[in-house]
C-alpha cells in the first residue's frame, strides 16, 4: 500500500529532471529606512536579493479553465507550478517570481485569488501564479 503522506522517490525523480522541469526563480528582498524615513508616508526602500531558482513541473492554465476551475481568474498567462511541499514557505513570503522572463504575482499583493498554493498527496504542492498586469 502506498502512503500518499510521506514523498515518493519516483515523483521525487521526475521533479529532478531537467528534461521535464523549469527553472522557476524565487526573488526575496529587504525593506531598508533611510534617514527621511516617515511612517506616515511609507517611503522605505525595498531591495531585491539574488534570486533561488527551483526546479518545479510548470504548464498553462488555459482562459477556460480558470474561469470553470476553483481559481476563479479571468484572466490570461496563468501557470500552475507543481514543486515540493519544501518551497511552500518560498512562495508565501518572495517579493518576486520570474518565470521565463515572466514575472507573476506574489503571494502577498495577490489580491482577489491571484494565487493559490494548495497541498498535494506525496508531499507536494500546486501553486497557481498569475501575470503581473504592468
Amino acid at each position: 500500500m502506498i502512503n500518499i503522506k510521506k514523498s515518493n522517490s519516483q515523483i521525487n525523480k521526475l521533479l529532478e529532471n531537467s528534461n521535464l522541469t523549469t527553472k522557476v526563480k524565487v526573488f526575496f528582498s529587504y525593506r531598508s529606512y533611510g534617514d527621511d524615513y516617515d511612517p506616515y508616508e511609507k517611503n522605505a526602500t525595498d531591495a531585491n536579493l539574488n534570486p533561488k531558482i527551483l526546479k518545479a513541473y510548470v504548464r498553462d492554465v488555459s482562459p477556460e479553465a480558470l474561469v470553470y476551475k476553483q481559481y476563479g481568474l479571468h484572466e490570461i498567462g496563468a501557470k500552475e507550478i507543481l514543486c515540493k511541499d519544501i518551497y511552500k514557505n518560498w512562495f508565501e513570503k518572495c517579493a518576486k517570481i520570474t518565470i521565463d522572463g515572466d514575472e507573476y504575482q506574489v503571494f502577498k499583493e495577490a489580491a482577489g485569488n491571484r494565487m493559490i498554493i494548495t497541498s498535494r498527496p506525496f508531499k507536494l504542492i500546486r501553486v497557481v501564479v498569475s501575470r503581473r498586469t504592468q
